[in-house]
């Protein structure tokens, strides 16, 4: 690019440099700042092939097991995605093997997976009161009826009933 006569500079990508001003003085300016990013919580190293590998913790990978497990994946199937983080050789099978371990042996493994999957049905609550109105707008009574019983309008035959015992002791009979 030239400009009064002068060839500016450029970068690799084509930017100007230099702008020239009146009296011969160039200023030199960036025209792409670059911020600093904070540092992350994942360690990344480098690995002889050049590509990326992050330290993941246990618990994490529980976690995520467990929400995979929540959300109905096959446990065989989950094996084999995280075949690199459960197995120290990446081997599917003994994986699925450790897998089922946590599966069958570990009672916090379970309870996590429980949890997971109470969080998923708490989540999708809004598309399960949505389909109880949809079935009830149809004319299911059913739907209708647990939708009213939801919202208060409602009230089961069953807690409306009152169970009365009258006792008649120590009463003198009438003469």
């Amino acid at each position: 690019m030239e400009m009064f006569g002068w060839e500016l500079p450029r970068f690799a990508t084509g930017c100007p440099l230099t702008a020239p001003l009146g009296i011969g003085i160039i200023f030199y300016m960036a025209t792409n700042l670059v911020a600093s990013a904070p540092n992350g919580q994942i360690q990344v190293l480098e690995d002889g092939n050049g590509e990326l590998e992050s330290q993941v913790s246990l618990d994490e990978i529980r976690l995520q097991a467990a929400k995979l497990l929540a959300a109905g994946f096959q446990p065989k199937k989950i094996a084999q995605a995280m075949a690199k983080y459960l197995s120290p050789t990446a081997n599917p099978d003994s994986a699925y093997m450790k897998l089922n371990r946590w599966r069958y042996r570990d009672k916090a493994f379970r309870d996590l997976v429980y949890e997971q999957s109470v969080l998923r049905l708490d989540l999708n609550s809004p598309d399960i009161l949505d389909g109880i109105r949809r079935s009830a707008r149809r004319g299911r009574v059913d739907a209708a009826r647990l939708a009213l019983e939801l919202t208060g309008r409602h009230v089961k035959e069953e807690a409306t009933v009152t169970q009365v015992n009258i006792q008649l002791n120590n009463i003198p009979r009438p003469e």
